[in-house]
């Protein structure tokens, strides 16, 4: 775990929403966002259809703004837990980011940093 902390760059902070977990067209599921950060997510969630052992997954999910649609990331998968009671957690670092997406990602974090200090 201490490694984990040291590679990160950016500060997470906990939210959470609902990502949708997209493998391909038919291998999709819901998770549920643990933190975030300008270089990536955790998820949780329960092993079954569109869960599988990506490498890369895509990642689709709505920010708490004013705007209705969802930011779509590209995400690495970094490392993969499992808690006692059979959660499954997983780390992705973002890999790709439409740059539209990526600015109001961005400016997000920027807003969200400065409400919460």
């Amino acid at each position: 775990m201490g490694a984990e902390m040291e590679q990160r760059r950016s500060d997470r902070r906990e939210l959470k929403v609902f990502v949708d977990h997209v493998l391909g067209e038919d291998e999709q599921c819901v998770c549920v966002s643990d933190n975030l950060s300008a270089g990536g997510i955790q998820i949780s969630g329960i092993p079954g259809p569109g869960w599988g052992r990506p490498k890369h997954a895509w990642l689709r999910f709505s920010l708490p703004d004013d705007n209705a649609t969802p930011v779509r990331a590209l995400g690495e998968l970094r490392y993969e837990r499992t808690t006692k009671d059979g959660l499954h957690t997983r780390g992705y670092a973002f890999k790709y980011m439409s740059p539209r997406e990526r600015s109001r990602y961005n400016d997000f974090l920027r807003g969200w940093t400065r409400e919460s200090a």
